[in-house]
């Protein structure tokens, strides 16, 4: 399995983009899992008073939701990179959110240069977002609108991404 995550600030076009390079990998026939990163203060997918929490509060570790058409499994943790792969066996993992993470290659959506001087570092493989409509490149790194040019910028995620066993052996 491969993996790279798109970053940027709210607003940046993250989420549009990232669901055009989904189908686009989609349509090339890979199976694509995906992460989102939720960067809001106290969120939480389970609810107060339900059975899932209760579960929780009287000391399971681990829980699990099971609908006629979904399962959530619920840690009362954030899972880091390595610790979420296990969960997930594609062809690509693509991950939104995770600008923390050092190891994965990253494509920088920004709104504008201010953001990408401040997000910018040496796994950034690609520029996209709104930005991406008004400049070609920074820092020698592409800038593609990935709405727009959406084959472009998954070529180049074919190329980029790395695989997975590649960045556990990082990790250790």
């Amino acid at each position: 399995m491969k993996i790279f995550t798109i970053i940027g600030y709210t607003n940046s076009g993250k989420t549009g983009t990232l669901i055009e390079i989904i189908k686009e990998l989609v349509n090339r026939g890979y199976n694509v899992n995906s992460v989102k990163h939720v960067h809001i203060a106290d969120f939480t997918i389970d609810t107060e008073g339900k059975d899932s929490w209760r579960h929780r509060e009287a000391g399971a570790s681990i829980t699990a939701v099971r609908g006629d058409n979904e399962t959530a499994i619920i840690y009362k943790r954030p899972l880091n990179v390595i610790e979420l792969l296990p969960h997930f066996n594609g062809d690509f993992l693509a991950l939104e959110g995770f600008s923390d993470e050092k190891l994965v290659p990253k494509i920088l959506c920004s709104k504008n240069l201010a953001d990408l001087e401040e997000r910018f570092d040496d796994t950034v493989f690609a520029i996209s977002g709104i930005i991406s409509s008004e400049i070609k490149e920074f820092k020698g790194i592409k800038a593609i609108n990935g709405l727009t040019k959406t084959k472009e910028l998954v070529d180049l995620i074919e190329e980029q991404a790395i695989n997975t066993t590649e960045l556990i052996a990082k990790y250790h």
